[in-house]
């Protein structure tokens, strides 16, 4: 199988056998009618169940560099390691299963409510709390001379706010990267099972995404910075000189 069989230049979502939610972020207009540029930055579910064909398309990919944005029990309990990958990391605990299990802990179960609050309060961490870990994304992505792969563990809420962030900066407009962000809506597959304390409904809730998460996690930052480019240089330290070298390098 080559190449040309496998991945066709300008395709968004590329299939995997061990890996779901797979995505290139090129292609959206952006700053000074330009577009970013396809195969460089990809996004993606957790990597530690490719096979040796997944790994060959990986590799014909070009992609040499992974950022993975895991806390450290999830990268523990699904580690990878391959020879021709690179892994950053920068770690960011998922909030929402602290949250959960507490609540289970008191309550005994958590409401679909819970669930959408305990969702919101998560992305609130990650301007919040771990602004260093998306300020490393940031670098990772600038530094990297190949295409980089970034993902979380689904690949939707912190790999999500991770590439909203880096397409707002290339001046990508916020209907592109809502649609960006949804597109997990009908890339990302998962068979959920309930489990004690959380029935398939909040199960749902906790393992989807919606657009009212990255909305009010967006207002908020504007209401507490004044604006993106002010988010990514007050909290992240990605100030014009950076975001013009993230320009010069995404941007075609």
């Amino acid at each position: 199988m080559t190449l040309l069989d496998i991945n066709i230049p300008g395709q968004r979502v590329i299939q995997f056998t061990g890996v779901t939610n797979f995505r290139d972020i090129g292609g959206y207009a952006a700053a000074d009618n330009s577009q970013v540029k396809w195969e460089q930055v990809y996004r993606s579910a957790h990597l530690c169940e490719l096979d040796s064909d997944d790994l060959q398309k990986l590799h014909e990919l070009g992609v040499r560099q992974s950022i993975d944005l895991r806390g450290k029990r999830e990268s523990q309990r699904n580690a990878y390691t391959y020879d021709f990958i690179e892994r950053q990391v920068c770690m960011i605990e998922p909030e929402v299963a602290r949250l959960v299990n507490e609540t289970i802990s008191t309550k005994g179960a958590i409401s679909v409510s819970d669930a959408h609050r305990f969702m919101q309060d998560m992305y609130r961490t990650f301007y919040s709390t771990y602004v260093n870990q998306f300020a490393s994304f940031f670098r990772h992505v600038i530094d990297a001379s190949t295409p980089v792969v970034v993902h979380c563990t689904a690949g939707k809420d912190r790999t999500g706010f991770a590439c909203a962030m880096l397409l707002a900066s290339l001046g990508v407009h916020n209907d592109d990267i809502y649609d960006d962000y949804l597109l997990t809506q009908q890339c990302y597959s998962v068979d959920l099972q309930p489990r004690e304390g959380v029935d398939l409904a909040a199960m749902k809730v906790l393992w989807g995404v919606s657009a009212e998460y990255l909305a009010t996690t967006l207002e908020e930052i504007s209401h507490e910075f004044g604006s993106i480019p002010r988010f990514l240089d007050r909290a992240l330290g990605i100030d014009s000189t950076q975001v013009a070298l993230l320009r010069g390098k995404l941007l075609a």
